[in-house]
């Protein structure tokens, strides 16, 4: 309790003139195993360890500002990094709507896309425009600003620590503020036609297209990639 009024002056510091403290912007990356015996680097997912501090600020920025400034309706399609929802709703969801088009329908073809490192690739300028689009005060999107900008990262590997290397794209796994910057880039990702429905758990996205549309699962599929 004796440095809360500390913590909170940095905070509101930082808040107020849209800044990130420099020191918040080094990640510790500690690589997780996605298979039981990774063979190359590419068998890593690359979880960034941030400062408290920064992790706290994030937090509040994501529960403040930036989850209430994406309309719901945008991301009602997204069943991941949101209260309330999980992997089990995102698989009701799709079940369900499956099988109301099977109603009608002799069968529904379905698509299943990953985007490989879709994280690490996201374009700023883009983001950055998206989030301009919304209604985020001036000085929290000057805040994102700082925390995507000047970044750097250090690899730990048992006691071995790798050189800094710098950061120029992509955001933050591991962070709090990254999962909804992530689910803000690709909000605006919408099937071409009402027919079709997409469904998204971060960034696996399933397309389902039943017998009866005006736009093929091809032509749909092409509409994502671009």
């Amino acid at each position: 309790m004796e440095i809360f009024g500390v913590i909170a002056g940095i905070l509101n510091l930082s808040f107020s003139f849209g800044r990130v403290p420099q020191q918040w912007l080094c990640a510790l990356i500690t690589p997780v195993p996605k298979i039981p015996q990774p063979q190359q680097l590419a068998d890593f997912r690359p979880i960034s360890v941030t400062p408290i501090l920064s992790r706290v600020a994030e937090k509040l920025v994501v529960t403040r500002w930036l989850r209430p400034a994406i309309p719901p309706e945008n991301i009602a399609d997204q069943f991941a990094f949101k209260p309330t929802r999980s992997t089990a709703c995102g698989l009701a969801s799709f079940m369900h709507h499956v099988t109301r088009m099977l109603e009608t329908n002799m069968y529904v073809l379905c698509l299943l896309v990953n985007f490989s490192k879709a994280f690490d690739v996201v374009n700023h300028e883009i983001l950055l425009d998206k989030l301009t689009a919304s209604e985020l005060p001036p000085s929290v999107l000057n805040w994102i600003i700082s925390f995507l900008v000047g970044r750097s990262q250090i690899c730990k590997v048992g006691d071995e620590l790798s050189t800094i290397c710098a950061i120029t794209r992509g955001i933050i796994q591991g962070s709090n503020v990254g999962p909804y910057l992530y689910i803000t880039m690709e909000s605006d990702l919408k099937p071409k036609s009402p027919c079709n429905m997409l469904f998204k758990y971060a960034d696996d996205t399933n397309l389902a297209v039943p017998e009866i549309t005006d736009v093929t699962l091809s032509d749909e599929f092409l509409y994502i990639k671009e």
